[in-house]
């Protein structure tokens, strides 16, 4: 199990408003504003015994307002794994693993929520992501 991170262009955040139907006179004041941060896609998967890696799901991110010299892969990894944290506050699960499960077995993918805690969770992250906190 683990999560994956990598960074968001200013062409890629452009395109999705596109896609997503945003009006043509706000995408430029919505990428003015994309622009005053960093943004990261963040992905969960699981890795199989078989050495398959699914994605469990895309649909996560988040935006620092720090810049690129302040970035490092110790401050966004800890910025990773809240991102992935149960939204339901109740909980003192690290992940929302009954969620997770559900994914998993819409794959077909036969797991519990206990087997799931007893795995190790990694946080990898985009080689360009990595190239360009080196650039900073």
């Amino acid at each position: 199990m683990g999560a994956w991170c990598d960074v968001v262009t200013e062409d890629e955040y452009r395109q999705r408003l596109v896609r997503d139907g945003w009006p043509a006179e706000e995408i430029e004041h919505l990428v003015e504003e994309f622009n005053l941060g960093v943004s990261f896609d963040v992905h969960e998967f699981a890795e199989l015994t078989d050495g398959r890696r699914l994605t469990l799901h895309e649909e996560r991110g988040f935006t620092t307002s720090g810049q690129w010299r302040h970035l490092t892969l110790e401050n966004l990894e800890r910025d990773v794994r809240t991102t992935v944290l149960p939204d339901d506050d109740d909980t003192q699960d690290e992940h929302p693993w009954e969620w997770l499960v559900a994914l998993l077995h819409a794959r077909g993918v036969e797991a519990t929520a206990e087997e799931l805690r007893l795995l190790p969770y990694g946080v990898e992250f985009s080689e360009r992501l990595r190239a360009r906190l080196v650039a900073a």
